[in-house]
């Protein structure tokens, strides 16, 4: 077997969180390998506790998007958006740990990172009204939604206000490796 050089894999580095988004619509096949990146994450004890809202008509994108904080105006123009939902006791119950909260998580970077690989964007956001939300898509009372992506074909950051345009073309940061990595002891 050939030595080949190792590297991050390409979506992990071009991943970002971008605001400009056109309107052109997503594919019905980009869509699904989407939802199908999110439903293939691990999960503890193989409990797969999200449950998806998908949204692709304007009328209920307009609906939901009245739940939308003021500082994320800049996502109605998203032509798709995946609410992701979770039952607090539908997760694996090891250690009293909210495991579900983490398997959440690895189904939505698995969705990000699957939008990226087709040539799309997404944003996770945090800022929105859930009961409002619950109550327009019909989400059960004992789900909590945890988080609402935007996906969408990226646009022209000229098109944002300047708020946001200086938001977007802010340089990545992360912190660097030496501060987080412990190795042997913290």
């Amino acid at each position: 077997m050939p030595n080949m050089e190792k590297s991050l894999l390409p979506e992990i580095v071009h991943r970002r969180s971008g605001r400009a988004f056109s309107d052109t619509p997503v594919s019905d096949d980009d869509v699904r390998l989407i939802l199908e990146a999110g439903r293939l994450a691990p999960s503890c004890a193989n409990t797969q506790a999200w449950d998806f809202v998908v949204i692709r008509s304007r009328e209920v994108l307009e609906q939901a998007h009245e739940a939308l904080s003021r500082g994320n105006a800049w996502a109605k123009n998203a032509p798709l958006m995946i609410v992701v939902a979770t039952r607090e006791d539908g997760g694996c119950g090891a250690h009293g740990l909210p495991y579900h909260m983490m398997d959440v998580g690895l189904a939505v970077e698995n969705m990000l990172l699957q939008a990226v690989h087709v040539g799309l964007m997404g944003h996770p956001t945090a800022g929105w009204n859930e009961e409002r939300l619950k109550t327009t898509l019909g989400i059960p009372e004992e789900y909590r939604v945890v988080t609402v992506v935007f996906f969408g074909h990226p646009a022209d950051p000229a098109t944002l206000d300047e708020e946001t345009k200086a938001k977007e073309y802010a340089p990545k940061s992360r912190r660097d490796l030496s501060e987080i990595a412990h190795w042997d002891r913290w």
